[in-house]
């Protein structure tokens, strides 16, 4: 952990300050991630996909990506218009596991890819292992070919989010408020789930900027393949609320009406995405917190500035 200069934090808050920042609204798409599948046992994800489409009917290819060795199984389901499905994530990928989630349209008299862009879906996960549970929308991405269009434009049979097939992924990731982490068992945590997009082959490192509630800010890094769930306090002891309480220049009248616990929020950066064969710099990732407690809670994260180098998903060690 490092702390960080005055001087440093006035430049990283320019730069922040400089980009467009906004959060995306989540319109429907067609291409979603889940961020989340936990199908082991005693945990349980229900992941369900709409078509709000009124008159055309779509195939939907669902991809699910293990989280210990990236291996991936699929599966496909038909939705007729203005159709639903809703289903327990083992029913499509029998193989206990826990991972992430992919799933895009495709024709329903070919087997391309399509941009269509009428697809909503959120998932439910049951986490029996932590005894917490949290709903979530997908992440969704629109196609950027014109509507019933091919999205595969360089034939390469991957799902490029590079503003061509489908919608950019975030330059950086913004979570506006964590709270201050305490260790022991039955303590509320927060637990950061990261999806790499450059490749199956790849450990993705990324860089966090760490600040807490009076502007002070710290650094770390973590690297992970192609998913990881990970505590807070795994990444840095800066989240932790000993640390923000006893060792930095915090506020002490926050929170405000509860200052008992600290906060903070925290910024994080594709720094490198390393295989055996080559490195991509500024690497695609995506991320969601999940905060685990007997109230447990997720929400989409805020995205600033965009970035055309994520896709789903390279099994190369030279990536795209």
């Amino acid at each position: 952990m490092l702390r960080i200069t005055k001087s440093a934090l006035v430049g990283a808050t320019l730069a922040l300050l400089a980009a467009s920042a906004h959060a995306e609204r989540n319109d429907p798409g067609s291409l979603m991630i889940f961020p989340e599948y936990d199908s082991r046992q005693g945990s349980y994800t229900f992941l369900t996909v709409t078509n709000v489409n009124s008159s055309e009917s779509v195939r939907v290819h669902f991809n699910f990506v293990d989280g210990e060795d990236c291996g991936t199984n699929n599966a496909f389901e038909t939705l007729t218009p203005r159709d639903t499905i809703t289903f327990y994530s083992t029913a499509l990928s029998p193989t206990p596991g826990r991972g992430f989630c992919y799933a895009y349209a495709r024709g329903i008299t070919n087997a391309a890819a399509i941009d269509f862009d009428y697809l909503i879906a959120s998932q439910i996960t049951l986490d029996g292992m932590s005894g917490s549970e949290y709903q979530l929308n997908a992440l969704m991405f629109e196609g950027k070919t014109g509507e019933g269009n091919p999205t595969d434009l360089d034939n390469d049979g991957r799902r490029d989010m590079d503003g061509l097939e489908y919608g950019a992924t975030p330059d950086r990731i913004a979570i506006p408020r964590f709270f201050g982490q305490i260790e022991g068992e039955g303590q509320a945590r927060a637990e950061l789930i990261l999806i790499g997009l450059t490749g199956t082959k790849f450990d993705t490192t990324v860089d966090f900027l760490i600040y807490n509630d009076n502007e002070e800010v710290f650094s770390s890094q973590h690297t992970f393949d192609c998913w990881d769930r990970v505590p807070l306090l795994s990444i840095s002891g800066a989240f932790s609320n000993d640390f923000l309480a006893n060792f930095t220049n915090n506020d002490p009248g926050e929170i405000q009406g509860f200052p008992v616990f600290e906060s903070g929020w925290f910024v994080m950066n594709g720094a490198v995405a390393s295989s055996t064969a080559t490195s991509v710099g500024q690497p695609a990732m995506l991320a969601v917190m999940v905060e685990v407690s007997r109230l447990s809670s997720a929400s989409l994260p805020y995205t600033i500035g965009e970035q055309t180098n994520g896709q789903l998903l390279s099994q190369s060690v030279s990536g795209n």
